[in-house]
């Protein structure tokens, strides 16, 4: 146990240190680590290192298990339908025998790894002597990033350990841990939250190389999003306010900006973490993006084709008249790109991809290509928290504080940008069906789409019960209403997806069951697993 200790502690401080000076010495422990913690350029570079986890070191770590929360909803097929991948598809369509899957375990070790790190830092710099205003930036950037990894986490799996103090890694260890209930996770995250806004600057305060690093709206927006999570109206409906007033954020007036790989950190993002182009590393270092290859048509190698839009999904794009965002959201196969005068009609290779279509959101323009063209080594930045997303939670958390009046206003702004009528005189279920909408439109294959589902309840029954499942929605399509030529002619993944959700299983993925053998069985395994 010890060993294995050691070994994360090794590989977590050499994986983020740069220093020549530290990587020629051998590791000597504690005293080590206290020779590294000695300068505020070295705090930088740690606090650099904190930010890593989000995206994950390589493609499998952190991107794809993202992309497979889509796949696990209405919006996405798994797609793929030339690579028989069990685990991938089991994934998708809730047949999961083997909780033992790499995606969860990878996904779980680089949350913690991330939260780790994060504690470290918050042990050593307050030790180190340094500009104090500094000193306080970087622990609250850090304070930040471990409420982040923590919502990842819970969001995920439900209740799950928590630790605090890099110091327990000596004493004990995460691995003798028990999971916390959820509502402890979640203080965790709000009190690290509001300890961050407090001191962290505003996006406008940075300077061009500072942009991607946490800010005071990134800590309220996350913060907001927590309370959405937990119900809290008020609390999130206030807290969103905040951000709205700062006037540090609007809406993209061109939707098609907002994924734009020219756009990176534009006026409606507000936590990003940039993914960058450098040819001279490999394509596993992890520095550059994944997911438009992942995502991608095998029509164009090296597109792998896993993560299809499905025709359910352009159906409510259509149920609402909106053009604007679907030719922004879905590519289709014989249409052009929008944005892309290079392919003037596009070849989704149907008989290898189930809906004949792919995310338009993470495609990257010929011309804007990198070259080489691989995996690992894209630039194109992850949005994890924009401003429609934020102007949308005040709009849910407003309507459920019996605030109509300012749902519809944060409603009505995002759907003005791409040209939709907003009926102002919704009211009650109307709204509330109206906002979710809203919702899966706007953010639609940005990985949000499964929480939500799992959060948002009728009657106190979580909504992706009522969509999926032997009696949901949209089984029932795929099942017995479905006529789209794509989706029905590519029978290599099951029209029935969705059909064995259960909703006593399936509002949480599997613990990776060696973290339960780890702890000598005092991490306990989801129920149903």
């Amino acid at each position: 146990m010890k060993k294995y200790l050691i070994y994360i502690f090794v590989i977590t401080v050499i994986s983020i240190s740069c220093t020549e000076e530290f990587l020629d010495e051998p590791i000597r422990g504690q005293q080590q680590l206290d020779d590294f913690f000695t300068s505020e350029e070295a705090c930088i570079r740690f606090v650099n290192g904190t930010y890593e986890m989000l995206n994950g070191n390589i493609w499998r770590d952190v991107a794809f298990f993202r992309s497979m929360s889509d796949m696990a909803t209405d919006d996405m097929w798994a797609g793929n339908t030339i690579q028989p991948r069990p685990d991938i598809t089991g994934h998708a369509h809730y047949t999961i025998n083997n909780p033992g899957s790499p995606y969860y375990s990878d996904f779980w070790k680089s949350m913690y790894l991330g939260i780790t790190r994060c504690n470290l830092a918050l042990e050593k710099i307050p030790k180190v002597e340094m500009d104090q205003k500094l000193k306080d930036r970087l622990l609250s950037e850090v304070k930040f990033l471990r409420a982040l990894y923590y919502f990842e986490l819970v969001i995920n799996f439900g209740g799950i350990p928590i630790t605090l103090d890099f110091n327990e890694l000596f004493e004990s260890g995460i691995l003798y841990y028990e999971r916390s209930e959820p509502e402890k996770v979640w203080k965790v995250i709000e009190s690290d939250l509001k300890e961050a806004k407090d001191v962290l600057p505003e996006k406008s305060e940075l300077s061009k190389e500072e942009l991607g690093r946490a800010t005071r709206g990134a800590a309220l927006s996350y913060l907001a999003k927590a309370y959405l999570f937990q119900e809290k109206w008020t609390e999130a409906q206030a807290t969103a306010l905040l951000v709205i007033s700062s006037n540090e954020y609007d809406l993209e007036p061109d939707f098609a900006n907002v994924w734009s790989v020219e756009n990176h950190h534009g006026i409606e993002s507000i936590f990003e973490v940039e993914y960058i182009y450098e040819p001279t590393f490999d394509n596993v270092s992890g520095i550059g993006g994944s997911l438009s290859i992942m995502e991608g048509s095998r029509a164009y190698r090296p597109g792998w084709g896993w993560g299809t839009p499905t025709s359910d999904l352009e159906n409510a794009f259509l149920s609402e008249k909106d053009s604007i965002r679907l030719r922004s959201t879905i590519i289709k196969h014989g249409n052009p790109v929008y944005g892309d005068p290079a392919i003037p009609v596009f070849d989704a290779l149907p008989e290898e991809n189930k809906s004949g279509r792919i995310n338009r959101k993470f495609y990257i323009p010929i011309a804007q290509r990198p070259d080489p063209y691989e995996i690992g080594k894209l630039p194109l930045s992850h949005i994890h928290m924009r401003y429609a997303d934020l102007l949308l939670i005040h709009a849910e958390a407003s309507f459920f504080a019996g605030d109509t009046e300012n749902a519809l206003g944060s409603l009505k702004k995002v759907r003005d940008r791409v040209g939709l009528i907003t009926d102002m005189g919704l009211s009650g279920e109307a709204l509330r069906n109206a906002i979710w909408k809203e919702r899966r439109l706007e953010l639609a294959l940005e990985c949000h789409r499964l929480f939500d589902l799992r959060r948002q309840k009728i009657d106190g029954t979580p909504l992706i019960a009522k969509i999926l499942g032997i009696n949901g929605s949209f089984v029932h399509y795929n099942v017995n209403l479905n006529t789209d030529k794509f989706e029905t002619t590519n029978n290599h993944e099951a029209m029935n997806k969705g059909e064995y959700f259960d909703i006593n299983v399936h509002l949480v993925w599997p613990i990776p069951p060696e973290e339960i053998q780890r702890s000598e069985g005092r991490i306990k395994q989801n129920p149903g697993y």
